[in-house]
């Protein structure tokens, strides 16, 4: 089954939140998208049992994976 994968990307003095692509919140702080980010994988997985995951862009660089659920 696909991963359904949730992605934090800088974007105007903050991040913004993207769920499959799409750009869901905007979030001041890295920490709070970071933990909405999870709280929302998890409970996706809890909920249909679909492998899902957090990925983070930080300084240009590729996409890091920092969490995966299933």
């Amino acid at each position: 089954m696909k991963r359904s994968l949730l992605m934090l990307r800088p974007s105007y003095e903050g991040w913004k939140l993207m769920d499959n692509g799409k750009p869901v919140f905007w979030f001041p702080e890295k920490s709070a998208a970071l933990e909405v980010a999870n709280m929302i994988a998890e409970a996706r997985h809890a909920y249909s049992q679909q492998p899902t995951g957090v990925e983070v862009e930080s300084d240009g660089r590729a996409l890091e994976r920092v969490s995966t659920y299933g």
